[in-house]
């Protein structure tokens, strides 16, 4: 019989004190300003295959999103009409049990078994339906990309509760957890975009503001906790304002969401349209940003990612990362944004999925603080419950940056004037690299930062 071994305790790590360091700080953190009265949700744009579920449940635990941002398709969940009675669910005309056909790679999805993975994983779902079934568009079949307006709003009403309750009555899904976008791109003209096919052809405003009555009358009827947002608007920023001011939007949603893409490393405009939008005091998401020049490629990729995370969460701005992976067949260009590799190219994780998995973990539950750096330098800092501090530092540049000297102020009056620090290398894994104290009234530190590098910085109580 072997003998029983008890393993050894692991070694408590040797914390070096870092001497104050001399000169003015590149990066101040403000422990005493909070930029929001919570912490700002992150997410992503899910995808789902039945497959291929080990793999999806791997990942969406890895990444550990707050929100799975989730397509309703309804010509594959309602092809045809349940029936003519709006008013009456008919729930053997639904799909939300079957499997169907992914329209390419000869694969599978099964809604419920989508549901369940994210129930299971505590993950809200932002519900949202870019197209109609071809019988309810107004405009005639287009298949799977037959536009808005619906020819009958109380058919397109009906669709929508009968989503919300397959997902409430059927899953178990807590209501809290729904936050229903009913329309997707409205003010994306038809082929503005050469690569998307459009979502609202020959419509009115009159249009617009019926499909978000019914889709608040809808969640309503299942539960009054389901949030509805919307507009996802990518190109008028009338649209808001003239649902807010004429039909009374502020009481039919909870939240406003947006789209925005750019080229390079500054998140201004994008950041400026978000801010814009929180004067109406709602929480903002934006739940399809990107670059056309770096897309989430390489390295590249991943530093313009970690750039923009910070900018627009320090903003206040919830970052729905969109899409989560590749997808074959997916609009040419826009694939690129995914995190990972499709199953045609063994779902190779990019650098870009690192930096989500990163920040989701050590951002993603803190509320952000006032941080600034010198540039080349990008700079975020959040406050956690546990009196931890996290400083989120990117040096996108080419060259490296040593001795970066650090201040954060006033977090001696919830952690004294010692603190361990712990040094994450993002593109690295995650993994801690180091870990020191600091003293003083500022607790101040130095540290380099390599070219094209990506790091946290975990700030916590000394005992």
């Amino acid at each position: 019989m072997p003998s029983l071994t008890i393993p050894a305790p692991a070694p408590t790590p040797v914390l070096t004190p870092q001497p104050t360091p001399v000169g003015d700080p590149d990066i101040v953190i403000d422990c005493a300003t909070r930029l929001a009265d919570g912490p700002i949700s992150c997410g992503t744009n899910g995808w789902w295959t039945d497959q291929d579920a080990d793999l999806w449940q791997a990942r969406y635990s890895e990444l550990r999103p707050q929100i799975v941002r989730l397509l309703l398709l309804q010509a594959i969940l309602e092809p045809i009409n349940d029936d003519g009675d709006p008013t009456h669910i008919n729930w053997s005309g639904f799909n939300f049990d079957q499997a169907a056909p992914v329209p390419v790679g000869e694969r599978m999805v099964t809604y419920r078994l989508w549901f369940e993975t994210l129930r299971d994983l505590d993950i809200t779902v932002m519900l949202y339906i870019p197209h109609l079934a071809g019988w309810l568009s107004a405009n005639g079949d287009d298949g799977l990309y037959s536009t808005y307006p619906p020819r009958s709003m109380a058919e397109y009403r009906e669709f929508v509760e009968a989503s919300l309750r397959f997902l409430v009555e059927e899953v178990g899904y807590p209501p809290e957890r729904i936050i229903l976008e009913p329309v997707n791109e409205p003010d994306l003209r038809c082929g503005q975009d050469a690569a998307v096919p459009c979502f609202w052809r020959n419509w009115t405003m009159d249009d617009l503001g019926a499909v978000v009555l019914a889709a608040r009358e809808a969640a309503d009827a299942v539960a009054p906790d389901i949030r509805l947002v919307g507009l996802s608007t990518c190109c008028d920023d009338t649209l808001v304002p003239r649902l807010m001011h004429e039909y009374d939007g502020a009481e039919l949603l909870d939240g406003l969401t947006y789209h925005h893409y750019e080229r390079d490393f500054d998140q201004h405009r994008t950041v400026e349209i978000g801010q814009r939008l929180a004067e109406w005091g709602l929480p903002v998401y934006i739940n399809e940003y990107g670059s056309s020049q770096y897309w989430s490629d390489g390295d590249e990729g991943a530093l313009w990612h970690s750039v923009a995370l910070a900018q627009l969460w320090s903003a206040g701005i919830a970052p729905i990362q969109f899409p989560m992976s590749e997808f074959p067949g997916m609009h040419a260009g826009y694939n690129r944004l995914g995190l990972f590799r499709d199953w045609e190219n063994n779902w190779e994780t990019k650098p870009a999925y690192a930096i989500y998995v990163g920040f989701f973990e050590y951002m993603g539950t803190t509320v952000p603080l006032s941080a600034t750096a010198q540039p080349p330098l990008v700079v975020a800092a959040g406050w956690g419950d546990g009196g931890t501090v996290t400083v989120w530092v990117v040096n996108a540049s080419r060259d490296g940056q040593p001795g970066v000297v650090f201040h954060v102020r006033d977090l001696e009056n919830a952690l004294g004037d010692t603190a361990v620090v712990t040094v994450y290398d993002i593109l690295a894994g995650g993994h801690p690299v180091d870990i020191f104290t600091v003293a003083g009234a500022s607790l101040a530190f130095a540290y380099d930062l390599p070219a094209g590098s990506v790091w946290a910085f975990v700030l916590a109580v000394a005992h």
